[in-house]
């Protein structure tokens, strides 16, 4: 077992890993399609991978009723496994044309999503249940949404609620409202639009913090040779970023040196990274451990990108 760091997750009475695993690609094809790091690896291959993870002292894992098959496939994983886990899922309530349901069948839908979760996770309870790509619209049913999450705490199915957000807006907001446990947003070399801000209001409040896109869907590691001609300025930055990091001859891979920045952040709870072979966490692994010099970091620092459209996969186009 590699030597792990804990930190407690905000106010849930929680202690996790400081790298979680992400699974999102251990139900859909997801990230930059580069050869080698795309495509879902097999069942079996995937509760190995699981196993492997909790054996390194890992032990918190996030999911989502829209990752496809991710959530069937850890229940089978984590059989005999489940105490050793902080499991998180999420409940995506927007309907397909983006509006929210009404009072009465959102409150139907989020229960019956949780209630999937759990038949799927093959489990009673969930640690950290989450409202998937919180938007305006959804803060602004916030009392609703509060009533069933208390609703699901009292059943005991849910230890503690959050919330996953793209930008910084929404979860500055989302913290006035005091309306979760736990943020889960996005934060890396590249996005620290929160850094200022966001992670200190957290801080303050005692919400649990999650940062996800820490290598930016792959683009902060080789995979960016990968990105379309469309992207070319992020590919450059990428190979900028590279090639500092190769240049402090510290051995650290790209990736490495990613989430040793993320993890640095003594503000952030947990840094949730996908994973989809026991290579990948081999070599996720040594950035616990890594402790980038200052002169790096501040470097870095420098590398933060403004472009929205460079940022944000979601308008990637793929």
């Amino acid at each position: 077992m590699t030597d792990m760091l804990y930190r407690p997750l905000g106010r849930t009475q929680l202690t996790v890993s400081a790298l979680a695993l992400g699974t999102v690609e251990l139900g859909i094809d997801y990230g930059i399609a580069a050869p080698g790091h795309f495509g879902r690896p097999s069942e079996a291959a995937a509760i190995d991978l699981v196993h492997a993870t909790l054996d390194s002292g890992i032990n918190f894992i996030d999911t989502a009723r829209a990752y496809g098959e991710s959530e069937a496939v850890l229940g089978k994983a984590l059989q005999g496994r489940r105490d050793q886990v902080v499991l998180a899922t999420k409940v995506a309530i927007h309907q397909p044309d983006g509006s929210l349901p009404t009072a009465a069948a959102l409150r139907q839908h989020m229960l019956d999503s949780l209630d999937t979760s759990l038949r799927l996770l093959q489990t009673d309870r969930v640690d950290l249940w989450q409202l998937h790509n919180v938007d305006a619209a959804i803060l602004a049913r916030r009392s609703e949404i509060q009533d069933v999450f208390e609703e699901a705490l009292r059943s005991g199915k849910i230890q503690a609620t959050g919330g996953s957000f793209y930008g910084a807006e929404l979860p500055a907001q989302a913290l006035e409202y005091d309306l979760f446990d736990v943020i889960q947003v996005t934060y890396s070399v590249f996005d620290q639009r929160l850094a200022s801000h966001v992670l200190p209001m957290a801080q303050a409040r005692n919400v649990g913090v999650m940062v996800r896109s820490v290598l930016l869907k792959g683009a902060l590691t080789e995979r960016a040779e990968h990105l379309p001609d469309s992207l070319e300025p992020l590919r450059a930055r990428s190979r900028h970023y590279r090639r500092i990091v190769a240049e402090q001859g510290l051995g650290l891979t790209a990736a490495q040196a990613a989430i040793a920045f993320a993890v640095a952040q003594p503000q952030i709870s947990s840094v949730l990274v996908g994973i989809r072979s026991r290579e990948e966490l081999a070599e996720n692994l040594p950035a616990l451990t890594t402790q980038l010099p200052p002169a790096l970091l501040q470097q870095l620092y420098a590398l933060r990108v403004e472009d929205e459209d460079l940022i944000n996969p979601g308008t990637w186009g793929f």
